[in-house]
């Protein structure tokens, strides 16, 4: 029996970098390069896109562009923050059943655990892991302190509204930077496309302006593949 060469066969056809590049931050380098040449070049025209408005596009990505990834680099934090309080909550809701199976009970103490949030996750019970309903659940578990006398213990009603409000604080934050950033990308994409819309137009007019040397010509308009 010949066994089959397994010699990797050579790609004849490597995939070329394109001209416009794919990454957000190098795409804005080449567009403003490209704006500052077209400036030098008014022979340079496109019947659909002047040279003005491209650069309105150009400024308007690059600060919709810088904006997002500012606001962005605080969700790190916030997530390590709400990562950090849940385990906490999750350890310290343990004392809640304690005092419940104390004044009533260990086989009866379950039954009240809805009145405080505590759900029932597998086997164990404790609180909702989604966060949403975790907010929701403190809603129930800060009266029901009250409600079944433990105001007054370590974990009574003054720890549980601090952890409340802090965990409604953290999770506002966390939303309104999704929010902002999705609102961001939104924008950027828009803009994006415009500006690679442009670009290709313009490559497609230098090649026709400079059959000879478009190469050349291009990389001095700033389509310098190497560099993305």
């Amino acid at each position: 029996m010949v066994q089959a060469d397994k010699t990797p066969v050579e790609n004849t056809n490597p995939s070329k970098v394109p001209n416009i590049p794919k990454a957000d931050i190098d795409l804005m380098d080449v567009a403003k390069q490209v704006r500052d040449t077209w400036l030098t070049k008014p022979s340079i025209t496109l019947i659909w896109l002047t040279q003005e408005d491209f650069s309105t596009n150009v400024d308007g990505y690059s600060t919709t562009l810088l904006a997002r990834k500012s606001t962005g680099s605080t969700r790190p934090e916030i997530t390590g923050k709400l990562k950090k309080l849940d385990v906490t909550l999750d350890k310290d809701v343990e004392n809640v059943k304690v005092y419940l199976a104390d004044k009533y009970g260990i086989a009866d103490a379950p039954s009240y655990y809805a009145a405080f949030g505590i759900v029932k996750t597998g086997k164990v019970y404790k609180l909702p892991k989604d966060r949403d309903e975790r907010k929701a659940a403190f809603a129930l578990l800060v009266p029901a302190i009250t409600l079944h006398g433990f105001q007054n213990k370590q974990y009574g009603n003054t720890y549980w509204t601090s952890q409340k409000t802090l965990y409604e604080s953290l999770l506002t934050q966390a939303t309104t930077i999704d929010g902002s950033v999705s609102s961001k990308v939104g924008d950027k994409n828009v803009l994006k496309a415009q500006i690679k819309k442009g670009l290709n137009a313009l490559i497609h007019i230098i090649k026709g302006n400079y059959p000879d040397t478009y190469k050349t010509e291009l990389r001095s308009w700033g389509f310098q593949k190497e560099k993305y």
